[in-house]
């Protein structure tokens, strides 16, 4: 296969046959290959493949870098609150004057509250008391026995009623007065009771003497 190059004034023809049988490009790669295998030799003889031996049978320092993450947005920022503006209302016209109508208010009528009083206690039972007796007989000796009238009560009068208890063996016992219209003569009445010799009625009794005194 043969190629025609036209050049103006100049004619050329170049057979590919030709440049393949060329013996010189076959010369230059064995030439290279000789001289890299004689510096491999070499490299090998002067301790280099040592060094390269041990520099790869050495521990590998691996460090891990670790990310750096960014840091986060900050947030946003808060929404503006924007404060209703409400349009002013005008204020209504005061109303018309309405007379006042006075309105009679009637007081309630006063609130009466009854309180119910407790009842009163009931008084006790009073003792049961002794059968009232005639002095007669109770005490036979009463008119014997004469009261003694007193120096001070000279030319005085007066009514003494005494009143006494007999006891059923006779003795005289709760002398006192329940009627006197002179105290002057209280004593001498009183005196002449305990002077009496009573009979005993089988229970007490009671006895009521009238002494009456008069002036001379």
């Amino acid at each position: 296969m043969s190629y025609a190059i036209q050049h103006p004034g100049i004619s050329y023809v170049n057979s590919y046959a030709a440049q393949q049988r060329d013996p010189r490009k076959h010369l230059l790669g064995i030439a290279a290959v000789v001289i890299f295998h004689l510096l491999l030799v070499y490299a090998l003889a002067n301790g280099l493949g040592r060094k390269v031996v041990e520099v790869i049978k050495a521990p590998l320092n691996i460090s891990i870098i670790e990310e750096v993450k960014p840091p986060p947005p900050p947030p946003p920022p808060p929404p503006k609150v924007v404060a209703e503006v409400r349009p002013r209302v005008a204020a209504p016209p005061p109303p018309a004057y309405v007379p006042q109508v006075e309105t009679i208010v009637e007081a309630p009528p006063p609130l009466i509250t009854t309180t119910q009083a407790p009842p009163e206690p009931a008084p006790p039972p009073a003792p049961p008391q002794p059968a009232v007796v005639n002095v007669a007989v109770a005490c036979p000796n009463h008119g014997s026995v004469l009261p003694v009238v007193p120096r001070q009560a000279e030319g005085l009068s007066g009514k003494v009623t005494v009143e006494f208890t007999v006891a059923a063996s006779g003795a005289i016992q709760n002398v006192h007065v329940v009627q006197s219209s002179n105290s002057v003569f209280n004593r001498a009445a009183t005196a002449a009771v305990a002077q009496y010799r009573c009979i005993g009625q089988g229970q007490d009794v009671r006895v009521r003497v009238p002494f009456i005194f008069q002036s001379e």
